[in-house]
Formats: structure tokens, sequence, C-alpha cells
């Protein structure tokens, strides 16, 4: 399965995000609320002169599912820059310049923001735009992968509050050496702010139940419900509340770390590492019971 990442499990992934993409399209209507050649022209009159290596923009029509415009983009990863003048670039071609082996979660996290802020769109007005950060694995035209430190606004919206088009600001780091991609940060100053960010989380649930509550069984949810619960619990405890034999318990916490460690392309050291890591990105255990 690793050796195959970077062909037909990209595809997959990206296919994917086609097909959820292109409905997301379908719902928008006609921009109510926008900025882009304001911005456009702010880029290039002001921002662009100073643009260090490390630093590119990038504006993201949601619409036509096309990178609009860059910025720095040649001076930071090696691409060629878009301007507003040309047909623009499709996103998916952005996306495979992530690892593959962070892609799928990555896409989750955007699909949960968008999904939560769709949810909550009521409570986003033009003065009050949240702000997505996460820092994820891109790869340079030399074929390096590197972290991108990348923060998201919306630009332009419809007449419902669903965006549009988006404005990344990217910032070039150090070279990534397969760490694991953490949650994004969400930052949303206004009354809905914890709604917006409890949603996001929601939806990020509602996807590793469907890719990992198949791959555990009930045992192994007790386990994840007793390091959820405690952190700092260790065999003494799980032996103290299940009544489970210590062999058996570290046969059960083997299997964890294997599939943990197999499906994130990560060599977690412990089951307790693995486990507070799923919880961490928003995963808690719900096998559903017919």
């Amino acid at each position: 399965m690793v050796k195959g990442i970077g062909t037909v499990r990209q595809k997959e992934i990206l296919d994917a995000y086609d097909t959820y993409s292109t409905q997301y399209a379908n719902q928008l209507g006609l921009v109510s609320s926008g900025r882009t050649q304001e911005l456009f022209g702010q880029i290039n009159q002001e921002m662009h002169p100073m643009i260090i290596q490390n630093l590119f923009w990038m504006v993201l029509n949601l619409k036509d599912r096309r990178i609009q415009f860059t910025a720095g983009l040649k001076d930071a990863l090696g691409y060629n820059d878009i301007q507003p003048t040309f047909n623009g670039l499709p996103i998916r071609d952005m996306l495979s310049w992530i690892n593959p082996h962070r892609l799928q979660l990555f896409l989750q996290f955007a699909h949960a923001s968008y999904a939560a802020s769709i949810q909550y769109r009521n409570l986003i007005s033009e003065g009050s735009y949240p702000c997505y950060r996460i820092r994820v694995p891109m790869k340079h035209s030399n074929g390096n992968y590197y972290w991108v430190y990348q923060s998201s606004f919306p630009l332009e919206v419809d007449d419902q509050g669903m965006m549009i088009s988006q404005v990344n600001q990217h910032f070039m780091g150090h070279p990534y050496k397969g760490e694991l991609l953490e949650p994004p940060e969400l930052l949303f100053k206004s009354i809905g702010f914890s709604k917006i960010r409890d949603g996001l989380m929601m939806e990020a649930r509602q996807y590793f139940r469907h890719i990992l509550d198949i791959r555990f069984d009930p045992i192994h949810g007790k386990i994840f419900e007793i390091y959820f619960q405690n952190p700092e619990a260790g065999i003494k405890d799980i032996e103290r509340i299940t009544g489970w034999k210590s062999m058996d318990i570290k046969n059960y916490q083997r299997k964890i770390l294997r599939i943990a460690s197999e499906y994130f392309h990560y060599p977690f050291t412990t089951c307790k590492e693995a486990v507070h890591y799923l919880h961490r990105i928003g995963w808690q255990y719900e096998v559903l019971r017919e």
C-alpha cells in the first residue's frame, strides 16, 4: 500500500475531492460580497515587491475550481506564477503537490472547515470572516517536500453566505521529514466562533468514524475510551477497569498501534501515543451497532 500511495492512492483521494468540490461548486450562487480585484491590486502594487523567497499568495475560486492568481510561487516552490489574465490552474493540480501521506487528512480538515462555515454562515459577516490556519507538507519543483504554513481567508461569498473564493497566504518552513499533520487553527472573532470551531471537529469526527471505526472492534474501543478519559492511564488501570489480563491488553494495544501506524504512515512508538494523536485530531471511537 505504501508503495502505491503516490500513484493509485493519490488518484483515488483527488478523484474524491473532484466529486465533493463539484457538488460544492454547484450549490454556489452569484457573488454578493467580493474583494478580488481589490486584492489583486494590493498584491501586485504593494505586496509583490516585498515578497521574500519563502512567502507566496494564492487566490482559489471554488466555483470554477481553479487557482486564479498567485504571487511569489516561483520564488518559493519553483512553479510558474499565475496571472489573473490567464485561465488559471486546476486546484487539483496544486493538491498534487501535497505529500500523498498527508493529503487525505488535509482535505478532510479543509472539508470540515467548509462544512462548519456553511452550517453557521448566518454568523459570518464581512467584518468577521474566519481565518483557517494549517501546516501542510508541499513538494518543491526540485522534488523535495517542505512544511508550508497556510492561512486562508474567505474572499468572495454568495447571497447565502457560502464561500465562492478564498485567499491563501503561505510561508515555507523547514524540510518535511514525515511528521504528522496537526489539526488546523480556526480563528473567528465573533459570538459564533465556538460553534464553528466545534462544528469543524464534529465534521472531522464524522469522517474518522467511517475510515477508522471499521478497523477497530469494541475491545479496542474500550482502550480508546479509557485513554481519552485518563491520558495518564496505564496497563494496571486498564486491568482494574476491564478485568482483562495484562497479556491480552498488550495484544490489543499492539493491534491499535499497527493499524494507526499503517493508516497514518507514521512510526508511533506506543499505543497511547497513537490514541492521543487520534484524539487530538478530533476522532472518537463510536461503533454503529444495529
